[in-house]
């Protein structure tokens, strides 16, 4: 009874990671890339975005690039 109990409970947990997963990568993609998935485009609008601030901004995007 508590190899049934021990299987269920790695099951649920896997999904529940499965799950949580999927939930970050939907929302890095939406930052990413907000006009559909084009990769190039959403790249190029999140660079600008950056770039329009001026040096605070090209400050920041050293900062986000030096976290990857």
């Amino acid at each position: 009874m508590a190899d049934v109990a021990s299987t269920v409970n790695s099951v649920v947990g896997g999904i529940v990671s499965l799950i949580k997963g999927l939930v970050v990568f939907f929302v890095f993609a939406n930052i990413l890339y907000p006009t559909g998935m084009d990769p190039v485009l959403g790249l190029t609008e999140l660079v600008n975005s950056f770039m329009d601030g001026g040096l605070a901004g090209l400050l920041a995007l050293l900062i986000f690039v030096s976290f990857l």
